[in-house]
């Protein structure tokens, strides 16, 4: 913290937004306190802020109206004289510190024009601060924000450039010396951190700052029973009733039934405040849900409520957190005859949900999810002197069940959100019956903490259907740092020796992979981006495919395991008992003794037909590696994938090595090299393999392999003697004119058995197309042409109709997009399928055809033979005068599926025509594109009722 406000490289101290985010109880306000003591000692920014004021967010956030004026008078109202005059003087000395950033209740956009940039006109509070993360007010002044990850989801949008940081958890170390503080005996405090860690869930969330407060201050008067107890603590629920129960317990002097009334006081004010956006309570609110004066005189309320700084007879809650658990507590516990009814507990429902936090992301919601627990019924009655509402835990699993069915559901809900209430709860079979409806899971916040992944993998564990987990973060918080690997290894370790390091510490992915080493686990497929994955991580993975029977996908993205990592993780994908099928790494450092490590694997697995190496730049020696295990008789490997990994200076080589590797692997049926600078001489020894006869690949991708037409000399002479290529892929090289008619040449006599030609951005004219004409005639396994971005024009696409219009031609899917077209060419394109029956896509988009081009292209489309049921006519120049003619295929056409016209000039006359022929029952459309923003009421609500009477069809 000493250091974000510093000048930057170039010494300037302009205007700079710092964020600290943190979930709840990291000490978020604590670390803001401390960074303000320093600032007043001078030990932190010296000379760098004149003023800092303080706003506590949650506490200003009833109040209707307020101005920045009023922020600053209200922070210095014990000085004397004009501060506000003084403190605008110098804006760029200002520091306002925002603690608490609340959750938006509305988009910026919808804001936007309300935002003051006046420090004297007041505003709604979520505007006021709204202005200032905008640097509409103050825009010379620096912010330091504290909030929720909740919060950041909207928030981050608002801000400019800022410097975002996270609140650490605890380490062990930090955790260990804060018992030792909080005890009087050393002894003591070490048996409470060592019972912690028996379990493993109470020992992560005693990483929390807030968790280990409460545990100690109950701890620190209690006896060896409540330590007992205290061991089988697994949530934040159980954290937090365990917290409360025990406070009961130092009454003395009034009955427990008093204590228990104070408690519901507590309760009901609690959820009042969170309904009002209330955090601060006078005596006179404390009255009104039963709480005396002389009760908050008393030890037991100090357990729960402070008095608030500056404020006379004014309190808040010791932590925001008590005031959020007690109001799940409220709703838990309170007997109110309408909750019986199902139709008012789903109303009830809805209106809690999105009150208190936006959906399943809420403190709140979780809490409650963990207070219906079916064994936590006897401790709330002991703690607060009241049942559980009858039938509440049922109603509230079934609404839950169905709002994350129901895809129209007003809340949003992300996955991990979902995992934190479920966890809470502690019911696996209700887990399942949830998780049992996702197919896959993908997670990509930026940052993910300890307890994220303990939530998730608890739920995971409870599939019984298969699922596809993707985890994306920069950041996994909470696990202790890693020194390199190389700091753990011996001096001299090779793959023959025993490799275990044993002395790494627990890794990033080890509660993930507690799951996966379950047999009964049903994630199929894994995929790991960014995450920081470490050599330990290596190890725990490795760990899993000794038991696992189902992880069959892995994939690594921007992962660095280092040569150690990736040594342990091969270790387990040679075990007898893995079954994964798929490897991919895209990004990650893979060096030569890696690669080493790959091919043992490649030599042994039976199962592994998958691997990809992808943006990865590999020396020779690590393709040289690599290519030896693919050539051992037992590799299994169908797929290969190595795109952009291969360096210039090594393309002759590695081409020499692959082309070995065809000749003696008769398995590989896809070989994708695509960006690559291979070059026509690479290519050459690529094709010494390609034309063997052990070669048995199917689809070769050759995409931006800096090719011409030399090139294809030699794969024309591929072509005609392979009996096994269906793809060919040579998507953005310069082949030239020349080089696709010496590919064509080769087509014509292949086997029979090309399926696909990709040759999109390929430096095409129309003098090409008469001996592609040629190879649509000849060639019967053809079904899919793609000629993008080439310059075909208007001739090139009346020679290729030739080929269409034959009986013997099968294409199915033909891609001109962008190719220079014109109105000329639609009579041709039309003539074509008055006699075509095989075409079912076409994509004609970004080509001028205009309206009448529109016009008689339609009259081929309206044909019986016409069998075509996608047609992608983006950006063609077309308007309303061309509507009518659509509307009439729309009329006729009965196989047409999906029609994308966006990008054209159609207003609001066009729109409804379209409409009205969409509506009729001939019309089997199931995906329609075209643009709305520019459409009049009218015309949108004609599209609104047409949705709705015609559901299936998407937008």
């Amino acid at each position: 913290m000493e250091h974000v406000f510093d000048p930057d490289e170039e010494g300037s101290s302009s205007s700079r937004t710092v964020v600290l985010q943190g979930c709840a109880g990291t000490g978020k306000t604590a670390v803001v306190h401390k960074f303000m003591f320093d600032w007043a000692a001078g030990t932190v920014t010296p000379g760098r802020f004149d003023y800092l004021i303080y706003v506590n967010c949650r506490e200003i956030s009833h109040i209707a109206n307020l101005s920045a004026a009023d922020l600053i008078t209200n922070t210095f109202q014990d000085i004397n004289g004009p501060i506000l005059d003084v403190t605008l003087m110098y804006p760029e000395k200002l520091l306002f510190i925002l603690d608490g950033f609340p959750e938006l209740q509305h988009t910026i956009g919808d804001q936007e024009e309300d935002l003051s940039a006046n420090p004297q006109e007041r505003k709604p509070v979520e505007t006021l601060l709204c202005s200032f993360v905008r640097k509409k007010l103050f825009p010379e002044s620096s912010l330091l924000i504290t909030a929720r990850p909740t919060t950041m989801k909207k928030l981050h949008s608002l801000l400019k450039q800022p410097i975002q940081a996270e609140i650490l958890w605890f380490t062990d170390a930090e955790k260990r010396a804060y018992f030792l503080s909080q005890f009087l005996g050393a002894n003591t405090a070490m048996r409470v951190f060592y019972d912690l860690r028996e379990s493993e869930g109470l020992d992560i969330m005693s990483s929390l700052p807030i968790i280990s407060w409460m545990i100690c201050s109950v701890l620190q008067s209690q006896g060896d029973d409540d330590r007992t107890l205290m061991r089988s603590l697994q949530t934040m629920t159980d954290v937090y009733l365990f917290y409360f129960s025990k406070c009961l317990k130092t009454l003395t002097g009034v009955s427990v039934w008093k204590g228990q009334s104070c408690l519901w006081g507590l309760c009901s004010l609690a959820a009042k405040g969170l309904q009002n956006q209330q955090v601060l309570f006078e005596v006179s609110d404390l009255r009104r849900h039963g709480i005396g004066v002389y009760d908050t005189n008393c030890t037991f309320l100090n357990h729960f409520l402070k008095k608030a700084e500056g404020g006379v007879n004014v309190y808040t809650f010791l932590h925001f957190s008590f005031q959020e658990f007690l109001t799940a507590v409220f709703y838990a516990l309170k007997n109110d005859s309408s909750w019986m009814f199902f139709d008012q507990v789903g109303k009830t429902w809805q209106e809690i949900f999105q009150q208190y936090g936006k959906g399943f992301s809420s403190l709140t919601i979780q809490f409650l999810f963990g207070l219906l627990h079916k064994g936590k019924g006897k401790a709330l009655e002991t703690t607060f002197g009241r049942k559980v509402s009858p039938g509440l835990r049922e109603e509230l699993l079934k609404w839950t069940e169905k709002e994350i069915k129901d895809k129209s559901s007003r809340l949003q809900i992300e996955p991990m959100d979902l995992f934190h209430c479920l966890y809470e709860i502690q019911e696996e079979e209700y887990a399942k019956r949830i998780i049992g409806d996702l197919n896959s899971i993908i997670l990509l916040q930026p940052t993910y903490t300890k307890m994220d992944i303990l939530a998730m993998s608890f739920c995971v564990k409870s599939s019984h259907s298969h699922l596809s987990v993707t985890l994306k973060c920069q950041h996994l918080l909470g696990f202790e740092e890693e020194e390199r690997a190389s700091a753990f290894m011996p001096p001299a370790l090779t793959l023959n020796q025993s490799f275990q390091l044993c002395n790494l510490p627990v890794s990033r992915l080890h509660l993930l992979c507690q799951v996966l080493r379950n047999p009964d686990c049903k994630i199929r497929d894994l995929k790991l981006i960014f995450c920081r994955l470490t050599a330990s991580c290596g190890r725990d993975l490795s760990l899993v495919f000794e038991t696992n029977q189902c992880l069959t996908n892995l994939e690594f993205v921007k992962n660095t395991l280092e040569d150690s990592g990736v040594k342990l993780l091969c270790q387990g994908l040679k075990h007898s008992n893995c079954i994964l099928q798929t490897l991919r790494l895209y990004r990650c450092l893979i060096s030569p003794a890696s690669c080493e490590a790959l091919a043992a694997v490649l030599s042994t697995s039976q199962w592994l037909t998958e691997l990809e190496v992808s943006e990865t730049k590999l020396e020779t020696s690590a393709f040289k590696f690599l290519c030896e295990g693919l050539k051992d008789p037992n590799c299994k490997l169908q797929k290969l994938k190595l795109c952009d990994s291969i360096l210039p200076e090594s393309s002759e080589a590695v081409c020499k090595y692959l082309a070995s590797v065809l000749i003696c692997n008769p398995h590989l049926t896809e070989l994708d090299l695509s960006e690559n600078p291979l070059g026509d001489t690479g290519v050459k020894y690529l094709c010494e393999g390609l034309r063997h006869s052990n070669c048995k690949v199917e689809k070769l991708d050759l995409s931006t392999c800096h090719l011409t037409d030399a090139s294809c000399v030699e794969l024309s002479s591929f072509l005609q003697v392979s009996q096994t290529l269906k793809e060919l892929i040579v998507f953005a090289n310069a082949l030239g004119d020349t080089g696709v008619q010496h590919l064509c040449g080769g087509l014509r006599h292949t086997k029979g058995i090309i399926e696909n030609l990709v040759l999109s951005e390929c430096s095409l004219s129309a003098a090409c197309c008469e001996s592609l004409a040629q190879v649509l005639r000849s060639t019967w396994s053809l079904t899919r042409l793609l000629l993008i971005n080439n310059k075909i024009e208007d001739l090139g696409l009346k020679l290729l109709c030739e080929g269409l219009k034959q009986p013997d031609c099968q294409l199915k899917d033909l891609a001109l997009w962008t190719c220079n077209l014109t109105g000329e060419c639609c009579q041709d394109l039309c003539n074509a399928l008055y006699t075509n029956e095989q075409l079912r896509v076409l994509d004609l988009s970004d080509n001028a055809l205009g309206d009448e081009g529109m016009q008689v292209l339609c009259e081929g489309l309206k044909q019986p033979s016409c069998k075509l049921q996608t047609l992608w006519l983006a950006q063609c120049h077309l308007t309303d005068a061309c509507s009518g003619a659509l509307a009439s295929v729309l009329n006729r056409n009965e196989n047409l599926t999906l029609l994308d016209l966006s990008g054209n000039d159609f207003k609001d006359f066009g729109v409804q025509m379209l409409c009205d022929a969409l509506i009729h029952p001939i019309c089997k459309l199931q995906e329609f594109y075209i643009d709305t923003d520019h459409l009049h009421e009218e015309t949108l609500r004609k599209m609104e009722a047409l949705k709705i009477s015609k559901p299936g069809i998407t937008w």
